[in-house]
């Protein structure tokens, strides 16, 4: 039997953020057969929710996001959807690495990691922007044994 699909309404608040990826955690981690892909949806789901607050709502609270994963054969296929702002150049950031000098610890930077994590850890990642919402698709794929 196929674990039940997650459907989840938040708002642009980091708390919501945070009991939406915890309630996602437990679904996963108890769909069998998927234990394995949880770890890897926290942060590609955490990395996303929380970019929709920062940039899309611009830390402003109340705004609704729409979250809905589908437990599919080899991974789990997400969509994400917002009314925020749309994304810059109407594409997500490439994702490229920040130049790091490892020799200068106390000068690393804050951000930057995130996009690129997003996109190594996903595939099929399509962005659209359709009457006046964000639409995010993706797929994560079940770590190789």
């Amino acid at each position: 039997m196929a674990p039940a699909d997650i459907n989840e309404t938040l708002t642009s608040e980091p708390e919501a953020v945070r009991r939406v990826l915890d309630d996602v955690r437990d679904h996963i981690s108890d769909a069998p057969g998927f234990a394995a892909v949880s770890d890897m949806s926290q942060i590609v789901l955490g990395e996303i929710l929380n970019n929709v607050v920062e940039h899309a709502y611009r830390m402003e609270p109340g705004h609704p996001i729409q979250l809905s994963i589908t437990f599919e054969d080899g991974g789990l296929h997400c969509r994400v959807i917002d009314d925020g702002v749309a994304m810059p150049n109407g594409t997500p950031p490439n994702g490229g690495m920040p130049e790091l000098d490892p020799s200068q610890r106390d000068e690393l930077p804050e951000g930057g990691f995130g996009w690129a994590l997003v996109r190594d850890m996903t595939e099929q990642l399509i962005y659209s922007r359709r009457n006046g919402q964000n639409h995010l698709e993706f797929s994560i794929p079940q770590p190789e044994s």
